[in-house]
């Protein structure tokens, strides 16, 4: 069946005289319990959208019969390539992943989320819609599954060892990237880009083995960034675009009952992800600068930069005339093509190989 949202199977339910509503499953669901692989599980994300999701509200609105075993990346210690392969093997039946995750069909995942385009978690929501059925294609045909929901994490920014003052202060500076367009974004504003697995970043940035980094704006300070760094660079490089996808075997043998109840719950999981975007993107701001309240631990006293004109300037120059013509040659002039059709031509755009 199709991923559309199907929901209106539950009913409120009074309990008592407590004035709290319960909700009253369908009868004929079947019983399972889902094997599921999460992201990391410091994040803000994992904590309050993806382990309750699976650990309490998924049995809560089921009655019991469907249930999940979640384990994160951080506590499998996993490769991010290894995600997808243990989902195609069947070892889990879901899996919460990201694009730069896919080996098989890297590029065309990589549309979702070239780095530099999105500059507003509605546009980096709309972008991945928009790209969806070229994903998805993939997910079927290389890796034996299917998208259900999607999710990001807060903006991407610059987090650096020395204190700088604009994006030009990157000119010679070694930047640890995730994902080859980040790369060529790095390279492009006269940088030097470096792969760090995210567990293995703040060792490097002590040890002076990077001077910069990107993630996530509370991620890098869950992360413990803020303890090797002195300045966070407030500039819009994205917001590294996630999904979570099902196994089609696992999915194929539950009942249209339970593939219809279980659409539903996908879509309250991907609302609930992309609720946290904006949140956690303004309050890790404030966690990394001590400019507001930070929920989650004593704020940090980053020198917080502010892009300049310029500096806006200089990143859509990079974009224009080196990320997208460097995504368009990985991709193909086809895939180019459609891109610049269905995600670039709203925003003005356009993915073209030099």
């Amino acid at each position: 069946m199709k991923f559309t949202a199907i929901l209106g199977m539950t009913a409120a339910l009074v309990v008592g005289g407590s004035g709290i509503a319960a909700a009253q499953a369908p009868a004929n669901l079947d019983t399972k319990k889902f094997n599921v692989i999460g992201t990391w599980n410091f994040l803000n994300i994992f904590k309050v959208v993806e382990a309750p999701f699976w650990n309490e509200k998924l049995g809560a609105a089921s009655g019991g019969k469907l249930t999940g075993n979640i384990k994160s990346i951080t506590e499998l210690n996993l490769k991010g390539t290894e995600v997808l392969r243990l989902l195609k093997t069947g070892v889990y039946d879901v899996a919460h992943a990201l694009p730069i995750y896919v080996d098989d069909g890297a590029a065309i995942f990589e549309g979702s989320d070239v780095s530099g385009v999105a500059t507003s978690v509605a546009q980096q929501r709309e972008i991945l819609n928009a790209w969806m059925p070229e994903m998805q294609k993939i997910m079927r045909d290389k890796f034996g599954a299917q998208i259900v929901s999607t999710f990001a994490f807060p903006k991407q920014v610059f987090f650096c060892r020395d204190e700088i003052s604009s994006l030009a202060d990157l000119k010679g500076k070694k930047v640890r990237v995730q994902g080859v367009s980040q790369s060529d974004l790095v390279k492009a504003l006269g940088g030097s880009a470096v792969t760090i697995p995210f567990g293995e970043v703040v060792p490097a940035l002590e040890k002076g083995v990077v001077d910069c980094g990107i993630t996530g704006t509370l991620p890098g300070y869950q992360a413990k960034w803020p303890e090797v760094v002195k300045s966070v660079v407030d500039v819009a490089l994205g917001y590294t675009a996630g999904f979570v996808a099902v196994n089609l075997n696992s999915w194929n043998k539950l009942s249209k009952p339970t593939q219809e109840f279980m659409t539903g719950e996908f879509k309250k999981l991907e609302e609930a992800s992309w609720a946290s975007v904006e949140a956690d993107t303004k309050e890790g701001i404030a966690c990394n600068t001590g400019n507001g309240p930070c929920s989650v631990g004593t704020p940090a006293k980053l020198k917080l930069v502010t892009p300049s004109d310029a500096d806006r300037a200089a990143m859509k120059k990079a974009l224009n005339d080196v990320v997208l013509p460097e995504w368009a040659k990985r991709c193909g002039p086809e895939c180019a093509t459609k891109w610049t059709e269905t995600v670039g031509k709203p925003y003005g755009l356009a993915a073209k190989a030099n």
